[in-house]
């Protein structure tokens, strides 16, 4: 019976083998080779000699090596997601903004910048306690957003204080201080002095909420419009660079009472 079942199986297998070399054999296509030609290619070479690699790589491998660079030091750790209405991050990026930006537009106008305002949603990572990089700035602004100062009326800032009521977010403020009670506006002071619809107001922002980004249309149109042709990620890198050591706290300026 085994002799049988051995005998059987070979005689399938010569039946496979077979069908096999007919199919393909039909379904084969003729080549014919005419030349052969052969080249030696040297595949490894001593970096430091590839002359047009390295020319390819180094403004990439200097670009690297300036994200790495240790701008400064932050105390703690600083987040824009920790408060309802105001965050440390938030604030941080608002006060070294209008502190910097406030001499520049004060060369162009004889006028001061009266507050400022960012979205939240340009503001997209974090920064750690420890030392500050410039990686970690282009982490948390990563957009060549521009510092743009318009002039609005009073009536224009009562839609702007709506809009923080209604947004129930952290934007990032400074030079300004808005109390809600629940839903309503209860107190307001710009510069520490008592809002006036009847005036108007400077107020420094970026292109992209200037132009209606975030829902930010109070800014569209405005009195005057004033652009500062300066990167506002550029500014945190500056500024961070001259203080070394930076420090930020929830203060109130934005609350709510409930």
């Amino acid at each position: 019976m085994k002799t049988r079942l051995y005998i059987n199986n070979i005689k399938f297998k010569l039946i496979v083998l077979s069908i096999t070399t007919v199919f393909f054999s039909c379904n084969s296509v003729d080549h014919q080779i005419n030349d052969v030609r052969y080249e030696n290619i040297k595949i490894y070479e001593p970096y430091s000699k590839n002359k047009d690699l390295e020319k390819l790589i180094s403004p990439y491998r200097e670009k690297l090596k300036e994200l790495e660079k240790v701008l400064g030091y932050s105390a703690k750790s600083l987040s824009i997601r920790e408060g309802e209405l105001e965050s440390t991050l938030g604030n941080l990026i608002a006060d070294i903004l209008i502190e910097e930006s406030n001499p520049v537009f004060y060369d162009i106008t004889s006028k001061n910048i009266d507050f400022c305002l960012l979205n939240f949603g340009g503001v997209r990572g974090s920064l750690n306690k420890g030392n500050i990089t410039q990686h970690d700035l282009f982490t948390i602004m990563p957009f060549n957003n521009t510092s743009t100062v318009v002039k609005l009326s009073g009536k224009k800032v009562l839609e702007l204080l709506q809009y923080f009521n209604i947004e129930n977010l952290a934007h990032p403020v400074s030079g300004i201080k808005v109390e809600f009670e629940e839903e309503k506006l209860n107190k307001v002071t710009i510069q520490n002095k008592k809002f006036d619809i009847n005036k108007t107001y400077y107020v420094l922002t970026s292109n992209y909420c200037q132009e209606g980004g975030d829902r930010m249309n109070f800014f569209k149109n405005p009195l005057e419009l004033y652009s500062l042709n300066t990167n506002i990620r550029e500014v945190l890198i500056n500024y961070i660079s001259k203080k070394k050591v930076i420090h930020s706290n929830i203060d109130g300026r934005i609350k709510r009472i409930k």
